[in-house]
């Protein structure tokens, strides 16, 4: 064999050999890259107020790399499900597929995954035909979930549903074409939006049909750096409702939300729920159920109640209006109204609040029995009523309404204004300007 020949051999050897390394080579790379993104992704998850993200298990060899997991909502029992996913590396494009399998004392029916992984993103589709609660009888029709992340803190999601039908004995609700959307971004400074859009929802409640067409709710929150306080806003529209055929008005709001300590908030929401139902079924067996148990979640609720409290969260409706037409009344009315809440938390007295709030068929907290600023119930109460400030503007509603509201607070309203005030500052209540307690 010529000497050229050998050569010609040699080289092409060598490019399939140079060739599959470097091909097997960017697997790996790959490989490593996918492993990467699923385990911030899933950190991600479990780092935020509302979702967690437990088990999770990344299996990765060469060409490909399975993932499972369990991923909830936080604070909701059941509300959970099981990730299964595969994913298929490509130098380029990584193909994912999968399963999302709620629990099924919770929800029945699968989710469809069907995504693609770059570098730098994250696009596709989730899917179901059918999803059905289990508590109560509601299905969800023809779900298709649009997922697209550019950044890792920057994730658009577009969900949109054929219908939504919950039903029971006498009454009925179906949603129409509802969609939602959210979209999250920024490192620092980090952004999240959201909106639902509702073209019409229909309502059957004791035997009386009611509608209501182009619902829109948007909101947006943002919160700094490191804080745990958000600050968020939200507007609200229902551009028409009624009964049957006939319109009975409109309604619309903006509100904005300051100062809100949301995992505070959170964690107080996930003690409230189990002590109140530990309460209820106290109340109706007659047995108190675990007394460490309740002091525990009591304990929870009102530290992360003073955590809120101390972050001096503040409420306000920038107007709420509305269009109020009962033609059998002769009502033809647009009130409006604006109000504004707010909590002073500053140097606020922890035991005031443990005073206010802890049961006296439990034992005494710690906290309690080893300060001197303990108060009286009725003083704690009046001590935590008198940082609250409220200032509300409405608009003074028709002769026939006012005839309905009982006295005395019927008599407090000012007929020829057309506007009321009420506020509450200081633990002193003025109507239209004057004292009332």
């Amino acid at each position: 064999m010529p000497a050229t020949s050998k050569s010609l051999i040699l080289t092409a050897a060598g490019v399939v050999v140079l060739g599959g390394g470097g091909y097997l080579g960017a697997q790996a790379v790959v490989g490593n890259e996918v492993e990467k993104a699923l385990t911030q992704s899933f950190a991600q998850m479990d780092d935020s107020l509302s979702w967690y993200a437990r088990d999770v298990t990344i299996d990765k060899t060469l060409f490909k790399t399975t993932v499972t997991a369990t991923i909830g909502m936080v604070g909701v029992e059941n509300a959970n499900a099981q990730v299964n996913l595969l994913v298929d590396h490509g130098v380029i494009k990584s193909p994912i597929t999968g399963t999302i399998h709620p629990n099924e004392q919770f929800v029945t029916g699968d989710i469809d995954v069907d995504l693609v992984a770059t570098r730098s993103s994250i696009n596709g589709q989730l899917t179901s035909s059918s999803l059905s609660t289990v508590d109560v009888d509601s299905t969800l029709h023809d779900l298709v979930v649009d997922l697209n992340r550019e950044e890792l803190n920057a994730w658009n999601v577009e969900g949109q549903a054929r219908e939504v039908l919950i039903n029971n004995e006498n009454d009925s609700v179906r949603i129409i074409s509802p969609r939602a959307t959210l979209h999250t971004q920024g490192d620092e400074n980090r952004v999240m939006q959201q909106s639902l859009a509702i073209p019409r929802a229909e309502f059957l409640a004791q035997g009386v049909s009611v509608y209501m067409t182009d619902i829109a709710l948007e909101a947006e929150s943002e919160s700094v750096g490191d804080s745990p306080i958000v600050n968020s806003g939200a507007s609200f529209t229902v551009a028409d409702m009624g009964t049957d055929d006939t319109s009975i008005g409109s309604i619309s709001f903006e509100m904005t939300a300051n100062n809100w300590d949301v995992q505070a908030f959170q964690t107080l929401q996930e003690a409230y729920a189990p002590l109140e139902a530990m309460r209820l079924e106290y109340e109706e067996s007659g047995e108190r159920g675990d007394e460490q148990e309740e002091r525990e979640l009591l304990t929870q609720a009102i530290e992360s109640g003073y955590d809120v409290l101390i972050a001096n969260p503040s409420i306000a409706f920038q107007p709420l209006e509305a269009h109020v037409v009962l033609p059998m009344m002769g009502i033809d009315f647009k009130p409006r109204l604006t109000a504004d809440i707010s909590f002073d938390g500053a140097n606020l007295s922890k035991p005031a609040l443990y005073s206010a709030l802890w049961d006296e068929e439990l034992p005494q907290p710690e906290l309690l029995q080893a300060s001197d600023d303990v108060m009286s119930e009725a003083d704690a109460l009046t001590y935590l009523a008198n940082r609250v400030s409220l200032d509300v503007s409405l608009t003074t509603p028709p002769d026939l309404v006012i005839g309905m509201i009982p006295m005395p607070f019927a008599g407090l309203l000012d007929p020829t204004s057309d506007m009321q005030h009420v506020v509450w500052k200081d633990g002193t209540l003025t109507v239209n300007g004057q004292p009332v307690m």
